[in-house]
């Protein structure tokens, strides 16, 4: 097939248009949050998590999360691609340095995560299922993370998260978001 110049132009101008309108449906990736842990392994304590994550370029965002409960810290720190999948659904996938610190032992390695970010039509609920893996030296673990936000007010959320398997864990904080709803 042969592209004439009108043809080549409506085509850019197509894509450009697709690439314009992405983040607009996409979700907000400028964002604080903290609260509440209870961690389950190997014990049952409870202490904080803090995270956030800042959009250094659609579709590129960077991330950092630290847990501490009392014989348990974490801290990750990474980098997350989302794309829009759809109006009010997008999929992350990201990489992370990663640190544990147990009585005893300071370990590093690394971890991956994939999932989704999803607004439940017909209400104002965001459900962020996702896989997380985390190696590190002889230790890996992979766990099922489900988050639930619901605005509270212009620009914060209230959040509840449950994770389950390799690191069971159940959190409840804010999201304060920087930036516009989507």
């Amino acid at each position: 097939m042969k592209w004439t110049s009108k043809t080549r132009s409506l085509a850019m101008a197509a894509a450009a248009a697709t690439l314009l309108s992405g983040p607009v449906l996409a979700h907000n990736y400028n964002y604080l949050e903290g609260g509440y842990l209870n961690h389950d392994q190997p014990g049952d304590e409870d202490g904080f998590r803090m995270a956030g994550s800042f959009d250094v370029f659609t579709p590129v965002a960077i991330f950092a999360e630290y847990a501490d409960v009392d014989y348990f810290s974490q801290l990750s720190v990474g980098a997350l691609y989302h794309m829009n999948l759809q109006r009010g659904l997008d999929l992350n996938l990201g990489a992370s340095f990663e640190t544990v610190d147990v009585p005893g032992s300071d370990e590093s390695g690394f971890g991956l995560r994939a999932g989704l970010r999803w607004m439940v039509p017909n209400s104002k609920f965001e459900l962020n299922p996702e896989i997380r893996h985390i190696e590190i030296d002889d230790f890996d673990s992979t766990s099922l993370r489900l988050a639930a936000l619901y605005p509270i007010a212009n620009d914060w959320d209230l959040q509840a998260a449950v994770q389950a398997g390799d690191d069971d864990r159940f959190e409840l904080g804010v999201r304060y978001n920087f930036g516009p709803r989507n």
